[in-house]
């Protein structure tokens, strides 16, 4: 109970000094996509994971090629397939 005690006292102090509190609500996902080029099975696998965050998120991806209201970090690793290209990418998403 001790710790309890302690933790809220770090916490009180932590709002009654003004120390900023952590918000950003972030979630990684992740694709594979096989196209022609590099280019095409970045962009696919990049739209896979702007679905699996949220389908009312696509259209808008599809227009303009920005996910609105998030901050988007992507990390690809690509290699050749017979013929085409396999990209699997990590990408977070934070609330802005």
């Amino acid at each position: 109970m001790n710790v309890l005690k302690g933790l809220f006292a770090v916490a009180a102090m932590t709002v009654a000094l003004g120390a900023p509190l952590a918000h950003a609500e972030c979630v990684k996902k992740g694709a594979i996509a096989t196209a022609g080029s590099e280019e095409s099975a970045k962009w696919y696998a990049l739209e896979t994971t702007v679905q699996a965050v949220s389908w009312g998120l696509w259209p808008g991806f599809l227009a303009n090629g920005k996910v609105e209201g998030y901050n988007v970090s992507d990390k690809y690793s690509c290699k050749p397939d017979g013929g085409q290209v396999t990209c699997r990418a990590a990408v977070t998403f934070c609330k802005k």
